[in-house]
């Protein structure tokens, strides 16, 4: 037993390396920084590739979410209409206290069409009627600006029942309030 500690102290096995002594030409700490330094880069290096190796995984059938495609709405441009203006129209609205509406609006159709402006000049006065009392059957809660578009679509198709000789393609609002009183 006394042969193999002996043997042990001679090869050095047998006992730590003391910090400051020199093992070669490098100091004993030198090696241990360096022995903790590249534990540390492999464990980072084997986390990021099993983070990558999992996303890869689990994306590979799913299509890319960051791709917005945008509404023919706002991909299309807007075609130039020729424009019809209306008389500023009055009306109230169907509540008990009811409010005023005032709307002066603008009918777009087709550029050039001189049998739709012909027509749209012949119904003036019913159109104004036909949007004077398309108010009149609203309450002011579904009136607000937020249901300016259905408004505007509903509208375009009323005015298009009685029309024959062409399609009323957009309708602008230049006012459009509602007064309570």
């Amino acid at each position: 037993m006394a042969e193999e500690d002996s043997f042990l102290d001679e090869e050095g096995g047998g006992k730590d390396l003391e910090v400051g002594k020199k093992v070669g030409f490098i100091p004993a700490f030198v090696i241990k920084i360096l022995k903790y330094i590249a534990i540390a880069v492999a464990a980072i290096l084997f986390i990021v590739t099993i983070v990558v190796v999992t996303f890869t995984i689990m994306n590979r059938g799913a299509k890319s979410k960051s791709v917005i495609t945008a509404s023919p709405e706002y991909s299309t441009s807007v075609p130039i209409y020729s424009w019809y203006d209306l008389d500023e129209i009055r009306g109230k609205t169907a509540d008990t206290n009811s409010a005023t509406v005032i709307v002066k609006a603008k009918i777009g159709y087709a550029r050039d069409n001189k049998n739709v402006q012909t027509e749209l000049v012949a119904r003036t006065p019913q159109i104004l009627d036909l949007i004077r009392r398309y108010f009149s059957t609203k309450l002011m809660s579904e009136l607000g600006a937020e249901y300016e578009m259905e408004i505007k679509e509903e509208l375009k198709r009323r005015i298009n029942q009685i029309m024959n000789s062409g399609k009323v393609l957009d309708i602008a609002f230049i006012e459009y309030n509602i007064f309570e009183f």
